[in-house]
């Protein structure tokens, strides 16, 4: 499901964590829930940490998680939108762990068709279906 058909309530105000909802789920399409554990920050921790809305997150105006380096390290930044895969890679990329649930073996990723119709460049956006 692409970034812009996801919606919430609250997802307008500031500070996300105190006013947004979880994503409508109201569509055929399922937004797929994971825990992970790593080094890594959400928007509002960290040197730089500012509080947002989860549309401005969304938007890609912060990653809504990210590393945070002290020693000179290139950070990683997990931004809105990216395929599970990636965001696999990622959170392994910062040393963390990624854990699935059960039936994760029989899911298969695909390309969402509104990226893959569109005729300008889109974020990475993908769907899991079951």
């Amino acid at each position: 499901m692409t970034l812009d058909q996801q919606w919430g309530d609250g997802w307008e105000r500031v500070p996300y964590e105190q006013h947004a909802g979880p994503p409508y789920s109201d569509s055929p399409e399922q937004i797929l829930t994971v825990a992970f554990d790593g080094p890594l920050y959400p928007p509002d921790l960290g040197y730089d940490g500012k509080e947002r809305s989860a549309n401005e997150i969304n938007r890609g105006e912060m990653p809504w998680l990210r590393t945070q380096s002290f020693a000179g390290n290139a950070p990683i930044h997990i931004m809105a939108g990216i395929t599970l895969e990636s965001f696999v890679e990622q959170v392994e990329l910062a040393g963390g762990r990624v854990f699935a649930p059960l039936g994760w073996g029989a899911l298969r990723l695909e390309p969402s068709e509104h990226a893959a119709s569109s005729d300008t460049p889109a974020r990475a956006c993908g769907t899991v279906k079951a």
